[in-house]
């Protein structure tokens, strides 16, 4: 058995239909609102490009209905972001009511929201530094020029991290300790605790 080479099979795939149409599908929604504007892009959602032709979830029948007038127009607009040789062409935009609803659904169970978890910590722990009163036993470095030299430095560094965090957290309740604020939230205590009292 002839071993492949990771360019041949990389040439291969690239050059199935359902691999350029997927890449189609991907440069079509990154423009989407481009192409027809933004009133028309919240009321339109492109779904995928199947045997050269673009599906399109349409929120109501009559935004189908004006926009399949103006399907030459856009399918023009699409096809201008092919410029490549080679692109297989779209030869058709269907506009459909019938996955509008399941789309939208989609949408939003994609869309998780970082800070409903609870184990979400703010990013702007470093911006908030200056302005705030550290206790005077807190050292902290901030500037890391070059990676730790060895493990008791990068150990060190990440002490002071963890204690910067730390500083900004809530204490919980039942054991005092510092916790995330999603935690407290959601079990009125930290992790730690919810564990040992919740969940045994």
């Amino acid at each position: 058995m002839s071993l492949i080479g990771l360019p041949n099979i990389l040439n291969g795939i690239q050059s199935r239909t359902s691999w350029q149409q997927r890449c189609q599908y991907l440069l079509i929604v990154e423009k989407w609102a481009e192409i027809v504007g933004e009133s028309v892009a919240k009321q339109t959602c492109p779904i995928g490009v199947y045997q050269k032709s673009l599906q399109v979830a349409v929120s109501n029948s009559v935004w189908s209905q004006a926009l399949t007038f103006e399907r030459v127009r856009i399918l023009a607009k699409v096809n201008a972001l092919f410029g490549v040789a080679g692109t297989i062409a779209i030869a058709d935009i269907h506009f459909s009511t019938a996955k509008w609803a399941t789309q939208q659904q989609t949408l939003k169970e994609q869309k998780v929201v970082a800070e409903n978890h609870p184990s979400y910590l703010p990013a702007a722990i470093a911006n908030e530094l200056p302005n705030r009163k550290l206790k005077p036993n807190l050292k902290i470095k901030l500037d890391i020029p070059k990676a730790p030299e060895n493990a008791n430095e990068a150990f060190q560094r990440w002490q002071d991290v963890m204690k910067l965090r730390t500083h900004q957290m809530p204490n919980c309740p039942r054991c005092d300790r510092p916790a995330l604020t999603g935690e407290i939230s959601r079990w009125q205590m930290c992790r730690v605790c919810a564990i040992e009292y919740l969940f045994n």
